[in-house]
This record gives structure tokens, C-alpha cells and sequence, in this order.
């Protein structure tokens, strides 16, 4: 019974990722169209994603500290990568066009940014299928270094992270400020 049921279940999985890999241009591009949107700026809602974006870096640094027991330079990599994502971040939030109106505050990322994150999102995904291709049909190496390596690709996560925490917190912060200044303050004080 259960080799059948294992037999099934082959076909359903291989189409399941013949179905991912079809859909995965649709949902970079809608990606591209929600990251570079006209967005109310909730407070409550960016401080969750501020929130979430940190404890992400958190999983993520003990993935990485678990990674660099098999891939050496990890952890330097990711380190390195996050920081220049936080960069990133703060120059994102600094190019954020606001409109204050009286329904309150709306944000929308540059759409440059958002195009140029979005497509090394896709360069990410197709590198990894790539090498993982070569390795499975080939025989093939992966490489030790570079930006195809393990500790490579690792660190794309790691910018990518970086830039999600700095964003959401400043955008968190502006949000604040600007329901302070407005009077939309409910917190007690």
C-alpha cells in the first residue's frame, strides 16, 4: 500500500515543480508590481515586519552559523552582505517617495530599487537551479568560491535580509513620527 501510494505521489510532486518553475516569472513580476505599489503606511503593520525581519536575521544568522561548519567562509560572507543590505535598506528608505494626506501616510519604493532587488531574486534562482543541474546531471563541482558557491548564494539571502530589516524599520520609525505629528497616537503615553 504504501509503495503505492509513494508511486502516486512521484508524478504529483513533479508536477508540482514543473508547475512552480512555469509560475515563477508571474510571481517575480507580481513581486516587482506589490514591491513598487502606492502603500498606506500603518505603523502597526510595519513595526510586524520590522519585528519579523528580526527574528528572520536571527533564524537565519543560526542557519548560517550551522552552514559554516560544511561551507568555511558563511559566515564572513553573510556577515558582510548583511551589513551592505542594511546600507541598501537605508538608501531605499532615503529615495521612498511619502505623501502625507489626511487619511494619513503613503509610501512607494523606488522602482528602480525594486526592479534591480527583484531581478537578483531571479538571478539568485536561476544560478542555484543551474548548479544544482550540473552537480545532478554532471557530476559536476560546486564551487568553493565565487558568487555561484554556496556561501555565495547565502549571502544574496543575507543582502536581501539586510535590506528588509533597514526598510522596515525606517519606514516603521517614519510612520510613528508622522502619527505623532498628526495626532493618530493611540499608544498611551
Amino acid at each position: 500500500m504504501l509503495l503505492v501510494l509513494l508511486l502516486l505521489a512521484l508524478p504529483l510532486l513533479a508536477l508540482l515543480l514543473v508547475l512552480s518553475l512555469a509560475l515563477l516569472p508571474w510571481l517575480l513580476w507580481q513581486r516587482y508590481r506589490a514591491g513598487s505599489a502606492r502603500r498606506r503606511a500603518w505603523s502597526w503593520m510595519l513595526a510586524l515586519g520590522w519585528w519579523t525581519s528580526l527574528a528572520s536575521t536571527a533564524l537565519f544568522a543560526v542557519s548560517v552559523l550551522v552552514a559554516g561548519f560544511f561551507w568555511p567562509a558563511a559566515w564572513r560572507h553573510c556577515a558582510i552582505a548583511w551589513l551592505a543590505g542594511l546600507l541598501l535598506g537605508a538608501f531605499g528608505h532615503a529615495i521612498t517617495r511619502f505623501e502625507a494626506t489626511p487619511q494619513g501616510l503613503y509610501y512607494q519604493s523606488n522602482r528602480w530599487l525594486v526592479l534591480a532587488l527583484t531581478l537578483l531574486v531571479a538571478a539568485r534562482i536561476v544560478a542555484g537551479i543551474v548548479q544544482a543541474t550540473r552537480v545532478w546531471l554532471y557530476g559536476a563541482t560546486w564551487p568553493e568560491s565565487g558568487w555561484l558557491s554556496h556561501a555565495g548564494l547565502l549571502a544574496v539571502a543575507a543582502l536581501l535580509l539586510g535590506y528588509a530589516t533597514a526598510q522596515a524599520f525606517g519606514l516603521h520609525r517614519r510612520a510613528r513620527r508622522f502619527e505623532r505629528y498628526r495626532g493618530y497616537d493611540r499608544s498611551p503615553r
